[in-house]
């Protein structure tokens, strides 16, 4: 199928904010890590063309974060220069006051901070180890580890870990290319699953609201000075050149907080740290996903770390950032609403590490359809919620009439868990 090019330009409402120009230029121009993606390639308007959905995806998220900077800074108005200064001065005061309070908390905001992930989440007790660390200033967070660029493998890794085995010399360079396609799909749903675990991280910027009485009794003024702090930085994506953002990440300046998940521990552990309590938030449920959505890597380690060496980079990360957050809401409008109830909101986890798990094929069709906000979409997750819920139900039930040995039991449950889409180990 053919594809339109800037067949939605960004639209600004009757909002004076802009983007910079940069940034609205890449997208529009399909210049992004996203504007390839077959998730995102979308029949807009029903004519059988495709066209590209990332001129609508960034509209909404910019639009969102200057209602956010309006909403906890009390400005109505933030365009122009003069703004610009007045919004940079705010988040310096905004940065010493938090620092000046939270300083004095840190071991209480920390424990909050995994209280709060693991309620919001429902992640069952011992589902993971928790290590955690409130930061007292910048240049605390090692990102030496942290990837700067793309990495791509070798010719010869590619046909080794993606390729089919033939005999026929005439194949050889269809064998090749289908390789490469092969590979290029693998790293285009990382790419998009990367985007969705920003996306539903990011959330936890904002899910100080959520621990309000707690913050009140360290001190009233907190939730508005995380509200400042957090739609300012977000905002900062948006307006400061891509070029200059990009090179910012690209030396780990500025980096304000990180996770890692050690697998080596049983159960794994969840390592987060935060120079503020929102992004320790933000790096612990980072940290979640993560681990429930390495199901949509490659089985095989060698190919899996290939995907994530090409895709897992600061710079591709800030587009991640970005355009995450609008993907995740999307992503959840097609969840039933019983999804949303305390007694099934841990179904949740099982339906990411289920779609993430879904061959590319199955994987960019079901995405194109939720990405679009069809009934098919909709329907298709409904039916992925009530699987999981007759094997979660069908499990209870083995598990009531069957062997009380625990080790016997933890293995069932490991597979289980492994019919789900869901490896723990």
């Amino acid at each position: 199928m053919s594809k339109k090019i800037n067949e939605a330009p960004i639209d600004y409402g009757m909002g004076r904010e802009r983007m910079s120009p940069d940034i609205q230029k890449k997208i529009e121009d399909r210049d992004t890590p996203l504007s390839d993606n077959p998730a995102l390639d979308i029949d807009i308007d029903g004519d059988g063309v495709v066209s590209t959905f990332e001129e609508k995806l960034a509209s909404k998220r910019f639009q969102d974060v200057v209602n956010k900077v309006k909403q906890y800074t009390g400005l109505t108005d933030i365009s122009g220069p003069s703004a610009f200064m007045e919004l940079q001065m705010m988040l310096q005061r905004a940065v010493q006051d938090v620092k000046r309070i939270e300083n004095e908390n840190e071991e209480y905001l920390e424990n909050l901070a995994v209280d709060l992930v693991t309620k919001e989440m429902s992640i069952p007790e011992g589902a993971f180890q928790f290590d955690v660390e409130l930061l007292s200033g910048m240049g605390q967070i090692d990102t030496s580890n942290m990837r700067r660029q793309s990495e791509e493998p070798e010719d010869e890794d590619v046909l080794e870990k993606f390729g089919v085995e033939s005999d026929d010399a005439e194949d050889d360079l269809d064998d090749f290319m289908a390789a490469f396609e092969k590979f290029d799909m693998e790293k285009a749903k990382r790419r998009f699953i990367n985007s969705l675990i920003q996306g539903a991280a990011k959330k936890g910027h904002y899910m100080f609201a959520l621990v309000q009485d707690e913050l009140n009794r360290l001190d009233p003024r907190l939730l508005n000075l995380y509200g400042v702090l957090m739609s300012i930085a977000d905002l900062m994506y948006w307006v400061v050149p891509d070029q200059m953002t990009q090179m910012m990440a690209g030396s780990g300046e500025g980096v304000q907080g990180s996770e890692e998940v050690d697998d080596t521990t049983d159960p794994p552990t969840i390592k987060a740290k935060g120079l503020f309590f929102p992004i320790l938030v933000h790096e612990l449920l980072k940290g979640v996903y993560e681990v429930l959505g390495t199901q949509g890597l490659p089985d095989d380690p060698k190919a899996a770390e290939m995907v994530m060496m090409s895709q897992d980079t600061l710079p591709y990360e800030i587009w991640d950032l970005r355009l995450g957050p609008v993907i995740w809401e999307k992503f959840i409008e097609a969840y039933p609403e019983n999804l949303f109830e305390d007694d099934l909101k841990e179904i949740q986890n099982y339906l990411f590490s289920r779609f993430s798990a879904l061959s590319t094929e199955e994987f960019f069709e079901v995405a194109r359809e939720i990405i679009s906000g069809t009934e098919k979409g909709k329907k298709i997750v409904k039916r992925m919620v009530d699987e999981i819920i007759e094997e979660l139900r069908q499990y209870d039930l083995e598990d009531a009439l069957g062997s009380s040995d625990d080790e016997e039991d933890e293995d069932d449950f490991r597979d289980f868990l492994g019919g789900l889409g869901i490896d723990l180990s």
